[in-house]
């Protein structure tokens, strides 16, 4: 009966070894090879003990029993080390790497004198082997204590199968050394280690599992860092054809313009008076062009891949009464009565760039769209997030634009009130950075009749 049991052990400790030896293989980490190579070690040694069934020798006839004895030693030498390798490849802790260092030099002389010398000399090494066990175990402990107070996956269950592994190794050490004598069989160090196996089959099935997990994390995070790159490739490849075709239709034709009046002055074609009444047609041209390349190479540089939205935590009254105030000119000029209310002191998270372009765009046209003497209300509302609506009493939005208001349509260009000239990209713009910063746009009729209201949402810092 005991020898069945011998062989049930053996034969497991044999399984588990080729399982992590090929197990290494495959995910190449380091604990697999040490946990595989202690599990070859331990198999190894159970097959040759002297008053057990010493079946080496019954596959390896040739092998003397001189032979059989170095191997016996070798490798139940090779147990301390292995298993030091094997708890600190699973739990790595630099400060205790020199420790690990220098006791694996000395397995590593004691292993060697056990190959170069005769069975009559390292035959009275056991003391010192003993004294490398124990050593190892001191190691391990001090390793393991560390990795569950840190809460590392699996270190319970090491400790655990070491803890356990050791009430057999120091019986059978025991035994060995005399001190104690037991009736145990051969197979103490055997049983223990099968117990050992047990508890890290436990505690690599639960690395293996959170792995698993994290690499599924990571597969999730690449999908959207890939969703995001093509995101801003979609916008880097939107912005090079608004902008090519832009300066196709919309900027070349001012400057032909140009061009031609130019080529008429030095060809002596044209008078004064006619030269006067190009060029005032010219500088609102000319206005007009300037406007649309500020448009859009502001918005070109926060679209584009090399500068990302960076939120910030702003008060709406330092930008808001700056824009006003940048427009004031051109306010004075149409005679409008422009009203700013609200909670100008609550602050929100936006890009500033960008909120500046929005707020600017948006009291533009309604400055632009409004007739003289008329009124514009911008009305700043705080709760969990802040709008900001802009009303004026202009000539409003005729319905078949609405529909497509925020895209880049050559529909949406239409003149002002007081013929003042549109890009026709402002509220894709805006619609654009609105976005970008988690918020929302959107416009409609002003209740009162006459004119339009446009209201914006974004995160409040509070």
């Amino acid at each position: 009966m005991q020898q069945l049991i011998e062989l049930m052990e053996i034969g497991a400790i044999a399984t588990f070894a080729a399982y992590n030896l090929v197990l290494y293989r495959q995910v190449k980490k380091s604990y697999y090879l040490y946990l595989g190579l202690l599990s070859f070690s331990i198999f190894i040694r159970a097959m040759l003990v002297d008053d057990g069934s010493m079946i080496f020798f019954t596959f390896f006839r040739d092998v003397s029993l001189e032979m059989g004895r170095k191997i016996e030693y070798f490798s139940s030498y090779m147990g301390a080390p292995l298993s030091v390798l094997f708890c600190y490849t699973l739990y790595p802790f630099s400060a205790i790497k020199r420790y690990v260092n220098g006791f694996l030099i000395l397995c590593g002389l004691l292993l060697l004198f056990v190959l170069v010398t005769p069975y009559s000399l390292y035959y009275h090494s056991l003391s010192a082997n003993s004294i490398l066990v124990l050593l190892s175990y001191v190691i391990m402990y001090t390793l393991l204590i560390k990795a569950v107070k840190e809460k590392r996956v699996g270190s319970w269950y090491v400790l655990a199968g070491t803890l356990l592994c050791f009430l057999f190794v120091m019986a059978e050490l025991s035994k060995i050394l005399g001190v104690w004598e037991i009736d145990g069989g051969p197979n103490l160090v055997n049983s223990g280690f099968v117990i050992f196996i047990f508890f890290q089959s436990i505690a690599l099935s639960e690395i293996f599992a959170h792995s698993f997990k994290e690499n599924e994390e990571l597969n999730k995070n690449l999908e959207k860092r890939v969703e995001e790159k093509t995101a801003e490739i979609t916008r880097a490849s939107l912005l090079r054809d608004t902008l090519i075709r832009i300066i196709s239709h919309d900027i070349r034709g001012p400057m032909s313009n140009l061009k031609s009046v130019i080529s008429l002055v030095q060809e002596d074609q044209v008078g004064v008076e006619q030269v006067k009444e190009f060029m005032g047609t010219i500088d609102k041209s000319v206005d007009h062009t300037i406007q649309m390349l500020d448009e859009l190479m502001e918005w070109g540089h926060a679209a584009s891949q090399n500068k990302r939205i960076e939120q910030e935590e702003i008060e709406l009254r330092e930008v808001v009464e700056s824009v006003v105030q940048n427009m004031s000119r051109h306010i004075e000029e149409k005679k409008l009565n422009v009203k700013v209310s609200g909670d100008l002191d609550a602050a929100c998270l936006f890009d500033k760039g960008a909120l500046k372009i929005v707020i600017r765009n948006l009291i533009s046209n309604a400055v632009k769209f409004t007739e003289k003497e008329g009124h514009i209300n911008v009305d700043v509302k705080s709760d969990r997030n802040i709008l900001i609506e802009i009303r004026d009493n202009g000539i409003g939005i005729p319905d078949e634009m609405k529909a497509n208001l925020f895209e880049m349509k050559k529909d949406n260009k239409r003149r002002g009130t007081d013929n003042e000239k549109s890009s026709g990209v402002g509220l894709f713009i805006c619609n654009d950075l609105i976005t970008q910063n988690g918020g929302e746009i959107s416009v409609k009729d002003n209740p009162e009749g006459k004119g339009t209201i446009f209201k914006f949402t974004m995160k409040s810092a509070g």
